[in-house]
């Protein structure tokens, strides 16, 4: 299983349209996913990436996409094992991509900043 499969496998239903270029998910990391295994030995944290990936899956769940570039990331708390992750993602699309600006939180509040273009395949 690939870390994208395991991150959609986590998506808890499909993303919702909240806006006309707004879109939410929540993501549930169980102790069994996959990203946690050796992020860290007794005292799993969830990867980075795992959240770049929930973004952009949050914009594009269905069909592939590829992060072009990662403009800006801030993590500012840790998603744990148990935890669900809420990603709030807008994005101005293009014509071969988007421009994706995202918060992610967790019931703890704000877990990360992201920004990031898209290509869809």
């Amino acid at each position: 299983m690939t870390l994208t499969s395991a991150v959609r496998e986590a998506m808890l239903g499909k993303p919702e349209q909240v806006q006309p270029d707004v879109r939410k998910a929540a993501f549930f990391f169980s102790e069994n996913f996959a990203g946690f295994d050796g992020h860290f030995l007794n005292n799993p944290i969830l990867p980075g990436i795992a959240q770049i990936m929930a973004v952009a899956l949050t914009v594009h769940p269905d069909g592939p996409s590829r992060i072009r570039k990662i403009i800006r990331c801030k993590f500012v708390s840790i998603v744990r094992t148990g935890e669900t992750m809420t990603v709030e993602a807008r994005c101005i699309e293009a014509e071969e991509g988007a421009l994706v600006t995202a918060e992610c939180s967790t019931d703890k509040g704000i877990c990360a900043h992201i920004k990031l273009e898209l290509t869809f395949s």
